[in-house]
């Protein structure tokens, strides 16, 4: 085979491609490690690679502050730059763009609209929505708010806000909006406990007659609840006998956009 400098430049591509899986590969696995770290043995042993090219990988990474060597111990530990990195990543997160996908999917699965919502003071507000195939629907709008102890999405981020923040989203008078309103403060905490219990919420025609809907808290990286996702329909359709199915499926979009936003795994 001739040595040319096309094949010279794949083979150095793909010996760089290399290195850097491996690096990124120890970097992982001191990551997953428990404390205190990884020795160079350690690293070299999950590497495949004699010490010494391993020491100039780990010295690589410790040069770029990716990693840390801690001299009294001898290991590797994680250092300072993976913290900056995931503060821009995190820091860069765009909520509706991560949960759009994963609405989609849910109205594909449900077929009923699928709304995104925040708390704003009292109020929920709708921040992105998917509409529901169906001729008769829930109509709603982005930007659209509603008092929040009256729907579905307010009630599933009330329920998962600790309680000394709580009542600050909570209105004073709980006036009715239909019939079927939680107008008592102690209704409202039953709910909400309820809620946590389940793992999701239920407007059971509370905000507006006829609409029943379903929600779950999405969670950040700090594993506070930040939003809600929930899927509405009329409630001759969105049967209360169908809240298991319905709240399995909401349960499992809320986890898949909490994931996306870093949140950590919550035990089920």
């Amino acid at each position: 085979m001739v040595d040319t400098s096309e094949s010279r430049r794949d083979a150095g591509a793909t010996a760089g491609t290399q290195s850097v899986d491996r690096a990124l590969q120890v970097l992982l696995q001191i990551a997953e490690s428990p404390p205190p770290g990884l020795t160079l043995a350690a690293c070299s042993s999950i590497l495949g690679y004699s010490k010494p090219t391993t020491l100039r990988i780990l010295r690589t990474l410790e040069a770029r502050q990716f990693l840390r060597y801690d001299d009294e111990l001898g290991v590797y530990t994680l250092g300072v730059a993976n913290v900056q990195l995931g503060s821009e990543y995190l820091d860069r997160l765009d909520l509706r763009a991560a949960a759009l996908p994963s609405m989609r999917s849910l109205v594909e699965r449900t077929q009923e609209t699928a709304h995104l919502g925040v708390l704003s003071g009292t109020d929920v507000v709708y921040i992105e929505l998917v509409d529901s195939p169906h001729p008769v629907r829930v109509f709603s709008r982005v930007g659209a708010s509603v008092p929040a102890y009256a729907t579905a999405i307010g009630k599933a981020i009330l329920a998962w806000t600790p309680d000394e923040s709580r009542d600050a989203h909570i209105s004073r008078h709980l006036e009715p909006r239909t019939a079927h309103t939680l107008v008592t403060e102690a209704d409202l905490a039953t709910d909400l406990a309820a809620t946590r219990e389940r793992g999701f919420a239920i407007d059971n025609q509370e905000n507006r007659e006829g609409i029943r809907g379903f929600a779950a808290p999405v969670f950040d990286f700090q594993g506070r609840a930040i939003a809600a996702v929930s899927i509405a329909g009329p409630a001759t359709r969105v049967l209360p006998e169908a809240a298991d199915e319905l709240g399995a499926h909401i349960v499992e979009t809320a986890a898949e956009i909490s994931a996306s936003m870093g949140a950590p795994r919550r035990a089920s």
